[in-house]
């Protein structure tokens, strides 16, 4: 009998030792973002983080660490937003909308006043720097680079998949 659990236990060792390093590869390389905004800035809520892509790419879906985002968000706090903006691209913040290349991206600075902050505040032109990112949620009333800048792409954690 104690013959008869060896042999299983042997057989069953390679399949064990394959299952614990796909799962220590697949924890150590995707995460679980969930957007913590009350009101969502994107379509969705939960995201995977890649965090093996750190490659930006304007237009997808980052997860980075937010930092200059008090009130709303502490240091280090998980952010879900698109990439809009890369280094070197031109950056036009209005009363009225938010283009990127001339293009817009957002409307409005719905938020000026619960920041307490006239709009003139957050009007201005300029160019993303070298190191830096602009990003930008969905919503109209998104907290986003309009309101606290630039992000550093050593903050970026990874590229995020919507699923829910």
């Amino acid at each position: 009998m104690a013959n008869k659990h060896l042999r299983f236990l042997l057989r069953a060792l390679p399949l064990t030792v394959v299952m614990v390093a796909a799962a220590l590869y697949a924890t150590t390389r995707y995460e679980i973002g969930i957007d913590p905004q009350k009101n969502t800035c994107l379509d969705w809520r939960v995201f995977v983080v890649d965090r093996f892509d750190t490659e930006v790419e304007r237009d997808k879906i980052y997860a980075f660490k937010s930092t200059q985002m008090e009130p709303f968000f502490r240091n280090g706090t998980k952010i879900i937003k698109y990439v809009r903006g890369v280094p070197g691209d031109q950056i036009k913040v209005s009363e009225m909308n938010v283009l990127v290349n001339g293009l817009e991206q957002g409307r409005g600075l719905m938020l000026a006043e619960r920041l307490n902050k006239p709009n003139s505040r957050f009007v201005r032109e300029e160019v993303v720097p070298d190191g830096k990112l602009w990003f930008m949620g969905t919503s109209k009333d998104s907290f986003d680079s309009r309101y606290w800048g630039y992000a550093a792409t050593s903050d970026v954690i990874g590229r995020a998949y919507p699923i829910w």
